[in-house]
């Protein structure tokens, strides 16, 4: 098997984002009930990452149908020998997600609450692989994407020990939805000339390139007003007010951005990792704050 096709299946920012976020809902059930059974809190993080591996497998899977994304020097018997690869992985990364399933209906831990997740998730990952297949459907993933990297991770690993819904779980996610989607959003304006002339639909290359550039900053603005909003509503100043210490980063990306817009020359990396400290430092420091506490 060409360990390059592979490669490309695999998303690290998506994969941290799904593993922060899990870590972060974790981390409230500590602070407001405590974690009763480690061996949940293990088993769904491995729930979530076999399902999504499984779904970037399946795109990996559909790209394979046409040549023009096959690797370099590869031969058709190749491509056939890896098709059945994946077919057999993917087989048995979803038969171990459903084994772990029917492991907490055995142990009587699926409330009504968990199955609606589960529900949601599978929707949310039709939807996602649905975007490949489906041009229509292709300038939306990024808004799928938030379904299955942030707002079902936490969620699953609140509800894998508690049955009832704190009103600290959606306020706390809301802020990290604009977040994410400003960092994908700057990875798709990075991308746009590429992806223009190999002719794929992203959200940045329907919108173009300028509104993508403003979107991206309204999220980024978007992010600190719902932590504010959330802070004042319900959750705790003593909790929220860590997350605006990355604030003056967001604020040094909006710049870096507006910079390029004037025709500057774009420090892609460094934006991409300053974006990206917008959604991960205020993740981890929420998160720091519910598990010491």
């Amino acid at each position: 098997m060409n360990l390059s096709i592979l490669k490309r299946s695999l998303k690290p920012f998506r994969l941290i984002s799904l593993v922060a976020t899990y870590v972060l809902g974790a981390g409230l059930v500590q602070y407001v009930r405590g974690i009763h059974l480690w061996s949940n809190f293990i088993e769904g993080v491995l729930f979530l990452i076999l399902g999504v591996v499984s779904l970037e497998l399946l795109k990996l899977l559909y790209d394979l149908n046409n040549p023009k994304n096959w690797p370099e020097g590869s031969h058709l018997n190749q491509i056939r020998q890896t098709r059945w690869v994946l077919v057999a992985v993917i087989a048995v990364l979803m038969t171990s997600a459903t084994v772990l399933f029917f492991g907490w209906m055995v142990k009587k831990i699926v409330s009504q609450g968990l199955v609606l997740l589960v529900v949601t998730f599978l929707f949310a990952g039709f939807l996602y692989y649905l975007a490949k297949a489906n041009r229509n459907f292709q300038p939306f993933q990024i808004f799928f994407e938030t379904f299955l990297f942030v707002i079902i991770p936490p969620a699953l690993a609140f509800f894998l020990q508690s049955d009832d819904l704190h009103s600290f779980l959606p306020l706390m996610v809301l802020g990290f939805v604009p977040a994410y989607l400003a960092y994908r959003i700057l990875d798709q304006i990075a991308r746009f000339g590429e992806d223009h002339r190999l002719e794929k639909v992203s959200f940045v290359t329907q919108t173009g390139w300028a509104k993508g550039m403003t979107f991206h900053n309204a999220l980024i603005l978007l992010t600190f007003f719902l932590f504010a909003l959330v802070s004042l509503i319900k959750i705790p100043w003593f909790l929220m007010w860590p997350v605006f210490l990355s604030l003056p980063i967001g604020l040094l990306e909006i710049w870096l951005m507006e910079r390029v817009r004037a025709g500057g020359k774009p420090l892609w990396r460094v934006m991409k990792f300053a974006s990206a400290m917008v959604f991960f430092l205020p993740v981890y420091l929420l998160a720091f704050a519910f598990w010491i506490r």
